[in-house]
């Protein structure tokens, strides 16, 4: 049992506690309970969870955290009034534990002290005491909650960390700071500092990629960096100059969720290094010529140093991308297919290490300094299903029909080594507080909504950030960003029930025809599969399509009380039936006036939560005032007078009203950029609004105009 399974089950059992001793706590204020007695965990306030119910010492220090973290990491006005909050839950938690087990390393076991014993093993290893074999088979008998692809990174992290090399794969904060402090005992001071070096480039390296800036793991950093007065800085200074290439505030939500990628690869030219590679398990890459892949900060700077070394004549595009990827995107984790030509498949791999630079490992025909450690899971010989790409490497992810088809080749033996550790970032309700302009009282609402009639329709005007909420919204209620536990289709005019349950599709070989699952059907089996976890389905624009015949027989079958009871499909004779865990989040635009309304049949089976713009949240006024713009503020004050209007129109009303996302993932309220909100998105609105009112667009124009002059 992993981390997270650990989390999830002791989260019942504590619900199960608060139910029996208080009954007549209704189930959102049970909810908001035990969202606050693991918000250390959710918000990796401290280095470590389960040691905080120790003792009353570490209880204190506990609170002392939250209480920090609440005023200088959200900034929040009332972080005193919430930091008594907050550890009135950890005290009812730690009552749990000392009552019910006796104290709470009785009842983690021995995941309780895990870090010691994983670095024990790691620096017997580490200092050739035992083979990785005999270090791996004991990793796996010690601390059997992950997989031993978890394991190999490990050990690899380990020896990354005392040498004070780059690593880009990261443990959990506990863990990590287990390793340094342990590293500079056993070790010594320079080998201390080496691994709070490669600790620094991994913080740099995750903000580069996800804008993350690991604020616990930094805290705890630099208190080890003044007490042994290391030159070494983990201040926000450290990200001067660091752009990241990721934005965390996409509407998808998911941009820094580290899921694992799919690559197909060749060893060679002919795949005339598979022998070798395979032997050794490593992945090589050509081009070392050009040097440590690590030194490049673009592919731009790698095409100009290909071009320096192997000359001008070619572009070196497709080599420049593929040295990037190896170095930067695969990562541990990730799956190899392994081709030969372009109708072979030859062997499969998980991926165990970072990057190295190993030009000792080139011989007198190739090139092959740049590596990887990997776990060659199969070697043999497949078809491959259709033509392969002719690049050495290639992402594939994203052709899901392809990786699909790929894994269909090992399905028969994969079943002991598919199991690769997938962490993902925390999210609970604070977070959405924060991302999303909506009152904790609204969000209660709405969390209550969802779980008493499974299915909500999320409706409102343009720009209230409709989409921006449906993700993170059950991101919130899962607690973490678990990617693999949502889905995201739209609706639109050609989308029918075959697209959505089941339907008849040619063959890929075109000699007739096959039924084709669906992707609500497919969604519902994998949740039906998992019913200790809660999933959920987002249709976005949902009144725009023909609902009657997408759901077909779903209707009755999506109702609260009819979960779980089965059906027959129209296709193929099958039982279906739709899970208890699953929850249908719609989105719809009120201000759409092409569309008829929704089928009276699938309106009584949905709740209706109306979002209306957040002008008046505690996080968009928190925004405005980090942007400190007085004409955004003046701007923002006219749209609230022409809201006014809007909803006093009859022929418009509230649900035509401008949203507040107009306005938002603004870093510098320039002349132009609110310029360009009011010319190019609010005007064009109006002037659809009112299309027989012209004087009435004329004159919200010029106050529009006006109030950003």
């Amino acid at each position: 049992m992993d981390t997270h399974d650990k989390i999830r089950e002791i989260k019942e059992e504590y619900r199960g506690y608060l139910v029996k001793k208080h009954p007549n706590w209704s189930e959102s204020t049970l909810s908001t309970h035990l969202s606050d007695a693991f918000f250390i965990w959710n918000n990796t306030v401290l280095p470590g969870f389960w040691k905080v119910f120790v003792s009353d010492e570490s209880m204190a220090e506990a609170r002392e955290a939250i209480c920090d973290f609440l005023q200088n990491d959200t900034k929040s006005d009332k972080y005193e009034e919430r930091t008594a909050a907050y550890f009135k839950d950890l005290t009812m938690m730690k009552e749990f534990f000392d009552s019910e087990h006796g104290g709470v390393a009785n009842r983690i076991g021995s995941e309780f002290d895990a870090e010691e014993v994983i670095y024990d093993v790691c620096k017997r290893f580490y200092d050739k005491m035992v083979s990785e074999a005999d270090a791996l088979t004991e990793l796996s008998d010690r601390v059997p909650y992950f997989s031993i692809t978890s394991h190999k990174m490990t050990l690899n992290l380990f020896g990354y960390m005392v040498e004070g090399r780059k690593y880009t794969r990261r443990a959990s904060v506990e863990a990590t700071l287990c390793f340094i402090k342990n590293i500079g005992r056993d070790y010594g001071t320079d080998k201390m500092l080496n691994a709070l070096t490669a600790t620094w480039e991994n913080i740099a390296y995750y903000y580069g990629k996800t804008g993350n800036k690991s604020n616990c793991m930094r805290k705890c950093c630099q208190q080890l960096v003044e007490k042994n007065g290391f030159d070494l800085s983990f201040g926000e200074d450290m990200f001067t100059g660091i752009i990241p290439t990721k934005n965390n505030t996409s509407a998808l939500a998911d941009d820094d969720v580290d899921s694992v990628r799919y690559w197909i690869y060749s060893p060679g030219d002919n795949a005339c290094k598979w022998d070798q590679f395979y032997a050794a398990g490593i992945m090589g890459l050509g081009w070392s010529g050009i040097g440590d892949l690590s030194s490049f900060d673009s592919k731009d700077a790698m095409k100009k140093k290909m071009k320096e070394t192997y000359g001008e004549q070619y572009s070196y595009k497709n080599a420049a991308h593929a040295t990037w990827q190896f170095a930067n995107e695969i990562k541990p984790g990730d799956i190899i297919f392994v081709k030969k030509g372009m109708h072979k498949v030859i062997g499969r791999g998980i991926v165990t290490g970072e990057y190295q630079y190993r030009p000792e490992l080139q011989d007198e025909d190739y090139e092959y300094g740049h590596v990887r450690t990997v776990d060659w899971t199969h070697k043999g010989e497949w078809e491959h299903p259709g033509q392969a790409v002719m690049k050495a490497l290639t992402d594939i992810t994203p052709y899901t029909d392809y990786v699909e088809k790929l894994n269909a080749l090992f399905a028969d033996e994969t079943e002991d080594v598919e199991e690769v550790e997938t962490t993902y970032p925390p999210y609970n309700v604070d977070k959405f507080l924060e991302e999303v302009y909506m009152d904790i009282t609204d969000y209660n609402t709405l969390v209550g909504l969802i779980r008493t009639k499974k299915n909500v329709i999320l409706q409102g005007a343009p720009g209230v950030g409709k989409t921006f909420v449906a993700k993170r919204l059950a991101y919130s209620m899962m607690g973490q960003k678990d990617q693999d536990r949502v889905m995201l289709v739209q609706f639109h005019q050609s989308y029918t029930y075959e697209d959505f349950i089941e339907g008849f599709r040619p063959t890929s070989a075109g000699s007739g025809f096959e039924i084709k699952k669906g992707s609500f059907y497919n969604f519902c089996k994998k949740a039906g599969e998992d019913l200790e976890n809660e999933y959920f389905f987002i249709i976005d624009e949902i009144n725009r399509g023909n609902l009657s015949k997408i759901f077909g027989e779903l209707f009755m079958l999506i109702e609260n009380d009819k979960r779980g009871n089965s059906l027959q499909l129209l296709y193929s004779d099958e039982k279906f039936n739709v899970p208890s865990n699953v929850y249908i989040i719609g989105m719809m635009n009120t201000a759409d006036r092409s569309l008829a309304m929704l089928d009276y049949a699938l309106r009584r089976r949905f709740a209706f939560y109306t979002m209306n713009p957040g002008f008046n949240s505690d996080g968009f006024r928190a925004y405005k005032t980090k942007l400190a713009s007085s004409k955004m503020d003046k701007l923002i004050a006219c749209v609230e007078s022409l809201n006014s209007v809007i909803a006093a129109d009859d022929s418009l009303g509230e649900g035509f009203c401008v949203g507040h996302s107009y306005f938002c993932n603004i870093e510098d309220a320039t002349d132009a950029v609110l310029s360009n909100i009011v010319e190019y998105e609010l005007v064009p609105l109006l002037k659809e609004y009112w299309f027989d009112e012209p004087i009435k667009v004329k004159d919200w124009t010029n106050n529009l105009r006006s109030a950003i002059k």
